[in-house]
């Protein structure tokens, strides 16, 4: 079943950008796509598509879930090692999940603040607050969010969510932009995974493939910020991405996974943000 695109040609976005040290605003206008659509329970969409944006192939994998449609409890889950994101799916027995925050892909350990089950598993690296560590997302069974996040937040201790992740750069909070460097991670075309949350109550996992000529090139977090805002979302986080991109819905092909990580198989991770159907 195919849903007409909200990403439509007369939208016009304005990108930040920087140069020499200083933001430019750049417009850009994004295509009018057929999405292929799939509803997997009430109040949670699928939808997927390969298409020509920002000159370039993508492929787009989003997760949309209604939070006024249905019963919902979000949530992390991480362990004491890295494992792929659909076992810790399958094992969590969820609806769906995206890979979570950055980590030591040596020893496998959060290099960012991880919270689950109102434990603290996970602190921030210090080198990381103010690049990578910008924002954090924070879920108690329905009720989520996406804020700005630092040292001082860290430190305080004071934290009311079950769960939360802290991961970046944060690219936009309560509809308003946040600035981001030219830096050749934020600009440079990669896969990447986002966290996304809309004014009507939907939050939605995203996951953008790249590194693989003809199908997807991959985005940079402009580009990235720019397809989120097309999407509705106001609040906007990215998570870590490349390799350990993966989007899970369950019941989908062989694994969950639904998007074609650039590894050609799951990078195992240490930490994944997750969504249970209830009956509460």
């Amino acid at each position: 079943m195919s849903a007409k695109s909200i990403i439509s040609s007369t939208i016009i976005l304005l990108t930040s950008l920087y140069a020499g040290g200083q933001e430019l605003a750049v417009k850009q206008s994004l295509p009018e796509i057929e999405w292929n659509s799939k509803d997997i329970t009430e109040g949670v969409v699928f939808k997927w598509v390969q298409a020509m944006m920002f000159n370039s192939d993508q492929a787009i994998y989003v997760l949309e879930i209604d939070t006024t449609a249905g019963r919902f409890e979000f949530g992390v889950a991480a362990g004491d090692k890295a494992i792929v994101t659909s076992a810790y799916a399958a094992g969590e027995g969820v609806l769906g999940a995206i890979n979570g925050t950055f980590f030591n892909m040596q020893k496998g350990y959060n290099v960012h603040y991880v919270r689950v089950n109102d434990s603290v598993v996970a602190v921030t690296d210090e080198s990381e607050f103010g690049i990578r560590a910008t924002g954090i997302f924070t879920a108690s069974g329905e009720v989520v969010d996406i804020t700005t996040w630092g040292p001082e937040s860290e430190d305080t201790g004071f934290l009311k969510a079950e769960d939360a992740i802290v991961t970046g750069p944060l690219l936009a909070d309560n509809g308003s932009d946040i600035a981001i460097d030219s830096t050749n991670f934020n600009k440079n075309r990669h896969p990447r995974s986002l966290l996304g949350i809309t004014t009507a109550g939907h939050v939605l996992f995203i996951a953008t493939d790249g590194r693989q000529p003809g199908y997807a090139d991959g985005m940079s977090l402009f580009e990235l910020r720019d397809l989120a805002k097309s999407l509705g979302c106001t609040e906007i986080l990215n998570l870590d991405g490349g390799g350990s991109t993966a989007l899970y819905v369950k019941g989908e092909g062989v694994t969950g996974i639904v998007n074609r990580p650039s590894g050609k198989v799951e990078r195992p991770v240490p930490s994944i943000v997750f969504v249970k159907k209830t009956n509460d």
